[in-house]
């Protein structure tokens, strides 16, 4: 059998189901509001001409410029009573002279020009002198190098401070400079490629 909880249980269960069987529908079952009777009618797509494109053709297939002729000027009135005729024969050779129909020139089809190829660089190249861990050191030798007319500087990486002369565009003209600075200074340096940070 049941107990008492049980069966309380139960009754109310039972209730709150009758209760919702007939308030339920009183809610749900109202009218739609206003709101969401919009119809919406979408208008139809514009319609737009179709386009061609004719190909492109070459300068050798369009029509000739020459072909079409120029359009005479408008003939020019002259008051033959008020001028003498030598006037009117000076009107009449002007009249020649700008209806002479200018010549037309035809354009030729472009000459077609193959670039000139120059050999891309290869970099420049500078020459790494020595490496200090003060700065006033490198900043010593930089002058001593500038004063001799080096193009001298220095770099700071890693708390190094590295002193380079160059840049040069190419190879073989560091390697001179860095034959030259040791013969000078005692200083063998190396060739290395410029980078600019």
């Amino acid at each position: 059998m049941l107990d008492k909880k049980m069966t309380h249980r139960l009754i109310g269960a039972s209730i709150l189901i009758v209760a919702a069987a007939i308030i339920l529908p009183q809610i749900l079952d109202g009218e739609r509001p206003p709101e969401l009777d919009v119809q919406v009618v979408v208008s139809k797509p514009p319609v737009f001409p179709e386009v061609k494109i004719a190909p492109a053709q070459s300068l050798d297939e369009l029509p000739d410029a020459s072909d079409s002729q120029t359009p005479e000027p408008a003939p020019q009135m002259v008051n033959t009573d008020a001028k003498s005729a030598q006037d009117i024969t000076l009107v009449s050779e002007a009249k020649k002279s700008v209806a002479a129909p200018t010549p037309v020139v035809k354009a030729k089809s472009p000459v077609k020009q193959e670039p000139v190829k120059t050999p891309a660089p290869t970099g420049r190249w500078t020459v790494q002198i020595a490496t200090f861990a003060q700065e006033d050191n490198a900043k010593r030798l930089v002058d001593k190098l500038k004063k001799a007319d080096y193009p001298a500087y220095s770099i700071t990486t890693n708390s190094l401070f590295k002193v380079f002369v160059g840049p040069e565009l190419d190879r073989p003209t560091s390697e001179k400079v860095q034959a030259d600075i040791h013969k000078k200074f005692s200083l063998k340096g190396i060739v290395v490629k410029f980078s600019e940070n």
